[in-house]
């Protein structure tokens, strides 16, 4: 049986990835898990910058009864996740994709796509809503199934 004891959910501060923490929450419900807001801070970016952008996040996004341990860290997005899951012992790390395609996500590479590769722990990834609704519609759906 699972038990999702630690949940880990990452954020780069933009909306699309509350999309995760939606999904986190509820599992995090269920489980009665401790949820930890991971943000990675890339470059010449102090940590101190950091950790007052996270706290100012949480406070505009999260509710009050989300119980959430804030974490900031300094390096490399991808690697900066994989090892606090280590360290942790975090059960599900749960992340939002950005839907990338294509030479932008040559180039740019994706976080998401990094933590499944280089994690023991299991990724949730959810891909945020406005994405799903540009790539699947409901009118794309009803004529491939010859509905209308």
């Amino acid at each position: 049986m699972v038990f999702l004891r630690r949940i880990l959910v990452t954020t780069d501060l933009s909306e699309h990835s509350l999309e995760a923490m939606e999904y986190a929450s509820s599992f995090g419900l269920l489980y009665t898990s401790k949820l930890f807001l991971i943000h990675v801070v890339e470059g010449g970016r102090a940590q101190e910058e950091g950790t007052e952008a996270l706290a100012s996040f949480a406070t505009e996004h999260l509710r009050p009864e989300q119980r959430v341990t804030l974490v900031v860290r300094c390096g490399n997005a991808a690697d900066e996740i994989v090892r606090f899951a280590q360290e942790e012992a975090i059960d599900l790390i749960a992340m939002a994709t950005h839907g990338r395609t294509g030479l932008q996500h040559m180039v740019m590479g994706s976080v998401a796509e990094k933590v499944v590769r280089l994690s023991s722990t299991p990724v949730l990834t959810v891909k945020p809503t406005p994405l799903r609704e540009s790539i699947l519609r409901k009118e794309d759906v009803e004529t491939e199934l010859h509905l209308r």
